[in-house]
């Protein structure tokens, strides 16, 4: 296994356990970022970090634009956006986390499906080039 495919096989991991995680256990996700929210900054700082942190690790290692792999680029690239903006404007992630409400808590739902499904599709993906 290459370190692309190894990369795919993080991605995969990680997003086939926490997109389980958000379709079936929505509630813990929005206690998690509603205690987040209720640390301010702090809170937004975690959130951020755990996102760079994903992305970072992806766009280092897979910066691929093609079909269909640049969804996992994308991904990655998605992260490191998001923890840009959160960490050099506050406001926007705290103000993003104090959106989530357990009235919305099925919104998780429908965000661990997509995450699941792309989770699959890439698996499916390194089986096919004998990688796992």
């Amino acid at each position: 296994m290459n370190t692309i495919q190894s990369i795919e096989l993080f991605v995969a991991i990680n997003l086939s356990i926490i997109g389980l995680s958000h379709f079936l256990q929505p509630k813990i996700w929005v206690d998690f970022f509603t205690y987040l929210h209720s640390k301010q900054n702090v809170g937004n700082i975690i959130n951020a970090l755990i996102a760079l942190g994903m992305g970072s690790i992806i766009l280092a290692f897979h910066f691929i634009w093609s079909w269909p792999r640049i969804l996992i680029t994308l991904y990655g690239l998605s992260q490191v956006v998001k923890a840009l903006l959160y960490l050099t404007f506050p406001s926007v992630g705290i103000k993003s986390m104090s959106r989530v409400t357990m009235e919305k808590a099925h919104k998780f739902k429908w965000a661990g499906l997509l995450m699941f499904l792309l989770s699959s599709s890439i698996f499916y993906n390194l089986i096919q080039t004998s990688s796992i």
